[in-house]
């Protein structure tokens, strides 16, 4: 296993690179070094699902609800969400796919969301490796944060799609997992709080 850092200003690119198959990289990327990943209050976290029609790998950082509401206050109803904390959670895919619906080509995506009391939906995006925040917010610091989700990023918006949702038992920690493997198909499951959030995909569909 190697890491590979970039420094930037404030900030340093790294990514973990373990042997890889044939096929896009699908290594997980990250803003700082490793000690700092491991500093940090959202562990960062993966998980991998092979099959014979193709491979899907999500990569995305963990907060904790530790006692607070989530869906409609820690992370407001009808506002985009990186699905969890830090960077933007990316998913890799080692085929052309369909992603709720969605047709991609193989290669990495950024996965955000939109919770609604009326229903969630996923977003697909081809911009990767952009911090994930998504709304303005000012830090306990008082130093004010943008809207990560840029028009420049915007534009690389590949489709947006309705998703279901499961209740579940309380979770407090978002946890991201596949299920259901049939055939060409998986799920994507997002459980936090007392909500599974379900991307269904499919390789092979474009």
């Amino acid at each position: 296993m190697s890491t590979l850092a970039v420094a930037l200003p404030g900030l340093a690119w790294a990514c973990t690179s373990e042997p890889e198959a044939a096929g896009p990289p699908m290594t997980c990327t990250h803003w700082g070094t490793d000690e700092q990943l491991t500093q940090r209050p959202s562990g960062f976290d993966s998980a991998m699902v092979s099959s014979d029609a193709g491979d899907a790998k999500v990569c995305y950082s963990r907060p904790t609800a530790r006692g607070r509401v989530v869906f409609g206050a820690l992370v407001p109803w009808d506002t985009l969400w990186r699905t969890g904390a830090n960077e933007a959670t990316a998913l890799h895919l080692s085929a052309a796919s369909e992603i709720a619906g969605i047709p991609v080509d193989s290669g990495a995506y950024t996965l955000y969301t939109v919770p609604s009391e009326a229903g969630f939906t996923v977003v697909i995006n081809a911009s990767t490796g952009q911090w994930g925040l998504t709304m303005d917010a000012v830090g306990a610091n008082g130093r004010e944060f943008e809207n990560a989700y840029t028009p420049e990023v915007r534009r690389r918006e590949v489709g947006r799609a309705p998703i279901a949702t499961e209740a579940i038992e309380p979770v407090d920690t978002l946890t991201a997992h596949f299920e259901g493997i049939t055939g060409d198909q998986v799920r994507l499951l997002f459980d936090w709080e007392t909500t599974r959030i379900v991307i269904p995909i499919r390789f092979g569909g474009s």
